[in-house]
């Protein structure tokens, strides 16, 4: 089969908001054996998956961002997710690249050129849409048994923590990525919209979409619980002091944690350490 055309059929593109996980994970994935696969990966959530998958030794690259597990570290770099070096890329001699949906359609076309096969993927709206990610992926790397045990664990761990959850009472919650000029938090359409009502909180941002949220709704809601997600390169004690000395936030009554961005923001294998994490973050009974 002529390699553009192995391409075509080998880029599955999992759109945001508009495609329902049903369809990915029904999605017909050309593949190579598993002794000629040599992957790069341009996303956290793809990595994370493949070393939890047991195959790990499949990649010869990652993008700047891909920091987990730490045997990741070693790999070579190719830069970051929206846009690597095509140069570095092909130095690697992949036979697929796996990014998500943030890289640019020139930078994919490039890659296919080159004879690379790519697997687009994204972040989808539910914890059911992450266990589709790792099935998509699994298939990929000839790893469909090793995925669904790993959704079967994830699976038994979100019973546990909703069980916890549903008879308890359940806080009002923002949780924010970005303050200041720009207010940026998890809103209705988002997976975290999601995972707060699993883990008993009741999302104040749920009125909106995008990611986007304004100082005057947050000011009307006035949550119960406020996460916030570390600055870059920040533990998080900058940020709480910035955020609790900041106008309008510092008139706001709840409690105020941060939380860590790359473990619950990421679609993956960590996911139900997300939630139990987020449940945590949500139900404790005190500090700041």
């Amino acid at each position: 089969m002529h390699n553009s055309t192995l391409s075509r059929l080998f880029r599955v593109v999992v759109l945001l908001l508009l495609v329902p996980t049903l369809l990915f994970s029904m999605a017909t994935i050309e593949r190579h054996p598993e002794s000629e696969l040599r992957i790069v990966s341009l996303s956290p959530n793809v990595t994370e998956t493949i070393y939890a998958l047991g195959k790990g030794d499949l990649l010869v690259g990652r993008s700047d961002y891909c920091n987990y597990p730490e045997e990741a570290l070693a790999l070579p770099s190719v830069g970051t997710l929206y846009s690597p070096s095509l140069e570095k890329l092909l130095s690697l001699e992949p036979t697929l690249a796996i990014s998500s949906a943030f890289i640019s359609d020139q930078m994919l076309a490039s890659i296919e050129q080159a004879g690379v096969d790519v697997l687009q993927i994204d972040t989808q709206e539910s914890f059911a849409g992450t266990c589709d990610l790792i099935r998509l992926i699994g298939e990929a790397v000839d790893a469909e048994d090793q995925a669904e045990l790993l959704i079967l664990s994830m699976q038994n761990t979100v019973r546990e923590v909703q069980l916890k959850a549903q008879d308890g009472p359940k806080p009002t919650v923002y949780m924010a990525f970005d303050f200041g000029s720009f207010d940026s938090a998890a809103t209705a359409d988002t997976f975290l919209s999601e995972m707060i009502a699993l883990a008993g909180g009741d999302n104040v941002a749920d009125d909106a979409l995008y990611w986007t949220y304004s100082k005057e709704m947050l000011l009307f809601h006035d949550p119960e619980v406020i996460l916030l997600s570390p600055r870059w390169g920040d533990p998080g004690e900058a940020t709480l002091k910035e955020f609790s000395t900041t106008k309008p936030y510092s008139d706001l009554h709840g409690v105020v944690r941060t939380f860590d961005a790359d473990i619950i923001s990421r679609q993956g294998p960590r996911s139900a350490l997300a939630l139990e994490m987020l449940y945590d973050l949500i139900h404790q009974e005190s500090g700041k």
